[in-house]
């Protein structure tokens, strides 16, 4: 054993590599116990311990190291602020995933910790890996802080009143649903009395006006134990009702009915203040609240209240309250159906342009409209040397790919059309290649090609043009006017010429480079075979063949679904300057977000090869965040080619994605597309069925019916559910969707009406089947 002091002066002579927390707290373990410290500590030391509670503040290392940091403090090593990140990395490390007794052992002995830090638990929320929800759900459970804290206060070493008390405090500070769920399950784990929840009624009737849904239904079920022991305070009850009225899910507001329900028949002199309250209720999304508000104010005679709310009702709700108010709901207006285009004209200077896009700007015409003007080559761009040095620090963002345009550097190893386009551009911004009018540059917003216009800029070039420039350009050329550009294109040297010929319905002639002759049978016939092509030995899927894309689903454990590309008839290898081909299985990085709306425009006459090529982003955004996924919804809305297949599955996973956001967009993709006749029904049911496993149908249903297209709801709906299961979870959702458009359009789902006669038995579904027979 040694002295502290002598401890630390041992450790000050370590080399710097080895000044580690664990080194400093395995030599101090062979510190004499009782001796205090008397000598200076090495100045290292306390940084070195304030980062690893930094550390430990933001990561679950999963092992009780906090009780390390703490014997520093104990025996007078380093003083630390006990803030956030202090209480954080105590809710992180104080235990082990595996074992309990350290926490105990730190909380029953440590008084200081217990009575002075442990109680701000309650006050701070953490995040990420680090909170009280995290650590236990990943801990065993009678390792983790729920098992921990109930047997402190089982043995007194905790004040169970406290607990209680601080659980509905830290609720009432509105954490995420996940992290305020510790507290709803230690405060249901103690088992409160009767009695405490009486005394607890104001904090529980305060939680009423929470905006996490579960924490508005914990505070109701306790709020209902204190209302049948007789001791509940009605009014305070009916003043925070109309606020639970508002929570998405129906059992809370449908449990808040029924207590108004309550207090109305012991006390009827709060008629009024119940009734408006009760009215908030008929501006529920859910039809059985909207129902039941409606029949209390019926009760209450609360007409005006009901009749303000009319245009809010749900169509089977709006017809049972006609009868009474006399009035039927308005039809909803459809979502907006289209984004703002991007635009041809723009009168900035080249360096106006690229200032935008290094500042982050992503119009596809914007970029286009760069590219054009320093094709030509400029001597503006070298003002620019400062902003594109700052923009190479977003990694394998458009901007960061612009910037290195601009300063010479590497683009990103992406292989794909757009970042070989860019490296044409770089060269000539560096003077190793000819500068020139590029072809590509589309001439309409929405990323075509005039074909005269395209037969000018390539008359214009002495020698061969730039190769992947050549193949954008060729995909992008528009069905009109094209019998007189191939005119203008008779004496179009070379192989560019005569692929130029091909792509504008010329003969066919020898194939030279295959990309360039690639791009010209895609851009004669999109979707149609290419025989010349096929007899060259360039049969592929996407190449001389149209390719047919199909998005498989395969059942996994655990209720996960793995998608994948099957590509017909015959995949070929990918190819940077073939982006009309999409192999099953893809390599290398993806496109950043900001890359997808100009990744959108490359082939304007198809949109299968954009969307195969992202189709598992959005399936995988049902359960993950994705960036990525709102340009792909976009990119369906604006895309002016054809909508197959796999734009189907698109849009049918974007209406089951996590994020409500996404599913906006897809809601207002799907009024812009179904109800014109863009994406066709049948198709879309067709994606929706191989993609019913994986996909929640509550979502799907609250998606159609934020659509506003009440009538393409109608005809996708007839044809998906058919061929459904009838036991399909979350089958009913779907069905009260098909329920109340029928009702609001008058529209028979005559194709269905035998799958709907097979219902029965009793259960939500198979009444709603019967009423839409009923409607019949």
């Amino acid at each position: 054993m040694a002295s502290i002091d002598a401890v630390l002066a041992d450790l000050d002579r370590l080399p710097a590599d080895k000044r580690t927390l664990w080194t400093v707290c395995g030599a101090l373990e062979k510190v004499e116990p009782g001796v205090p410290l008397t000598g200076p500590v090495p100045a290292w030391v306390g940084p070195l311990v304030a980062g690893a509670v930094a550390w430990l503040s933001t990561r679950w290392p999963q092992s009780a190291y906090f009780a390390d940091i703490r014997r520093l403090e104990r025996l007078g090593v380093v003083t630390l602020d006990h803030d956030d990140a202090y209480v954080l990395a105590m809710v992180s490390a104080l235990g082990s995933r595996w074992d309990a007794q350290p926490r105990l052992d730190a909380l029953r002995h440590d008084a200081e910790l217990r009575d002075e830090v442990f109680w701000r638990v309650f006050e701070v929320e953490g995040g990420g890996q680090v909170s009280l929800s995290n650590v236990d759900k990943y801990s065993r459970p009678e390792a983790g802080w729920l098992a921990c804290l109930t047997t402190l206060v089982a043995e007194g070493t905790l004040p169970r009143e406290r607990v209680l008390r601080e659980c509905l405090r830290a609720l009432g500070r509105d954490f995420s649903a996940y992290r305020a769920g510790f507290f709803t399950q230690l405060h249901t784990a103690l088992d409160p009395t009767t009695e405490e929840l009486v005394a607890a009624q104001p904090a529980l009737l305060r939680l009423m006006r929470s905006t996490v849904p579960p924490t508005v239904s914990f505070a109701l079920q306790r709020l209902a134990v204190v209302d049948r022991a007789g001791a509940l305070d009605d009014a305070a009850f009916v003043c925070v009702a109309a606020e639970a009225l508002t929570v998405p899910p129906k059992k809370a507001p449908l449990g808040t009915l029924d207590l108004l329900d309550r207090i109305l028949a012991r006390q009827p002199g709060l008629a009024a203040p119940v009734a408006a309250a009760v009215a908030t209720g008929l501006e529920h999304r859910h039809r059985e609240v909207q129902s039941r508000a409606l029949a209390m104010l019926r009760g209450l005679g609360a007409r005006d209240l009901a009749a303000e709310r009319a245009g809010l009702l749900e169509p089977t709700v709006a017809r049972a309250a006609a009868a009474w108010l006399g009035a039927a709901s308005a039809e909803p207006a459809l979502l907006p159906a289209a984004l703002e285009p991007s635009t041809v004209d723009d009168d900035r200077t080249v360096a106006e342009m690229a200032a935008a896009l290094l500042a982050g700007e992503h119009d596809p015409g914007l970029v286009e409209r760069f590219l054009a003007a320093a094709g030509r080559g400029t001597d503006e761009l070298a003002a620019l040397a400062k902003p594109a040095r700052k923009a190479l620090r977003h990694d394998w963002e458009l901007r960061r790919n612009i910037a290195a345009v601009l300063l010479g550097e590497d683009l990103d190893r992406v292989p794909h059309l757009l970042v070989a386009r860019l490296a044409e551009v770089r060269a000539i911004v560096r003077g190793k290649a000819r500068p020139g009018v590029l072809l590509a540059t589309p001439t309409d917003p929405a990323g075509w090609l005039d074909p005269g216009v395209f037969v000018d800029r390539l008359a214009s070039w002495e020698g061969a043009p730039h190769h992947h420039d050549l193949v954008a350009a060729l995909l992008k050329l528009s069905v009109d006017g094209r019998a007189e550009a191939l005119r203008a294109a008779r004496d179009l040297p070379g192989d560019a010429g005569a692929a130029a010929r091909y792509a504008l319905g010329g003969p066919p002639g020898p194939v030279g480079d295959p990309a360039v002759w690639i791009a010209a049978a895609r851009g004669r016939a999109p979707l149609d075979d290419d025989p010349h092509l096929v007899a060259a030995g360039l049969g592929g899927a996407g190449q001389g063949r149209a390719a047919r894309y199909e998005l498989v689903m395969t059942p996994h454990d655990h209720g996960y679904w793995a998608p994948s590309l099957a590509v017909h008839p015959v995949p070929a290898p990918a190819a940077a300057d073939q982006p009309t081909v999409v192999p099953p299985q893809r390599r290398g990085p993806d496109l950043m977000a900001d890359w997808l709306p100009w990744a959108a425009q490359v082939w304007p006459h198809d949109a299968e090869p954009f969307f195969a090529a992202d189709v598992d982003e959005v399936v995988h955004a049902s359960f993950s965040t994705s960036r990525r996924t709102p340009p792909i919804l976009d990119a369906l809305r604006t895309h002016p080619g054809r909508l197959g297949p796999l734009s189907a599955a698109v849009l049918a996973a974007g209406m089951t994605t996590a994020d409500a956001g996404h599913r906006a967009r897809a809601a207002e993709a799907f009024a812009a597309l179904v109800p014109p006749g863009r994406l066709d029904p049948g198709v879309l049911a067709g994606a929706m069925v191989v993609l019913a496993g994986h996909a929640t149908a509550n979502r799907w249903a609250a998606t159609l019916r934020d659509s506003g297209a009440s009538a393409a709801v109608v005809d996708v709906l007839a044809r998906l559910l058919p061929r459904l299961p009838r036991d399909h979870h979350g089958l009913h959702a779907l069905l009260a969707v098909l329920h109340e458009e029928v009702v609001r359009t008058g529209i028979r789902p005559v194709a269905a009406a035998g799958w709907l006669a097979g219902f029965t038995g009793p259960s939500k579904a198979a009444r709603t089947a019967r009423a839409l027979l009923d409607e019949a």
